[in-house]
């Protein structure tokens, strides 16, 4: 009897699925899902937040430099990170008191070098209508004071106090 012929013919063993995956792989996906539109949420975030300040640069750029046109920049730019009540009643020593506050500590002595009394003079009859100062003053606070990156806004009496 021929021991080889017993043998049966080899046999395939049947095919092996990829699913269901392992758990570390569907947590593996969860998470760079997660990551992925926890990042393009802040993304757009920050460019929403740049969108006004970008606008405001361009007007100022795209303009003669005067003080009128620079204060109404500002103050738009202010209107759209600043409550209301606290920025559409200051004007003059007080605007220019707020502009201040509002920069890191290491520009403010800069701008208030640069704006001098033009914001305190700007009603007056004989100002000088193109202050190249003032214009880059006004650059500088909005390259570097907007977004605003801590909360430190002041109240109306705040400001009033320092007024005082």
């Amino acid at each position: 009897m021929d021991p080889l012929a017993q043998l049966k013919d080899i046999q395939l063993p049947s095919e092996i699925h990829n699913y269901p995956l392992a758990i570390g792989w569907w947590i593996l996906a969860v998470l760079i899902i997660a990551i992925t539109i926890f990042t393009i949420v802040k993304i757009q975030k920050k460019r929403k937040q740049q969108q006004a300040q970008k606008q405001a640069i361009k007007a100022l750029l795209n303009h003669e430099p005067s003080v009128e046109h620079a204060v109404s920049v500002l103050k738009w730019a202010t209107l759209q990170y600043f409550p209301r009540e606290q920025v559409a009643n200051l004007y003059g020593e007080s605007f220019q008191r707020f502009l201040t506050t509002q920069l890191p500590h290491k520009n403010q002595q800069y701008f208030i070098d640069l704006c001098g009394t033009s914001l305190e003079n700007q009603y007056q009859t004989n100002n000088n209508v193109n202050d190249e100062n003032f214009h880059q003053a006004s650059l500088l606070w909005l390259k570097k004071a907007l977004p605003p990156k801590l909360p430190t806004l002041l109240t109306n009496k705040e400001l009033m106090e320092a007024d005082a």
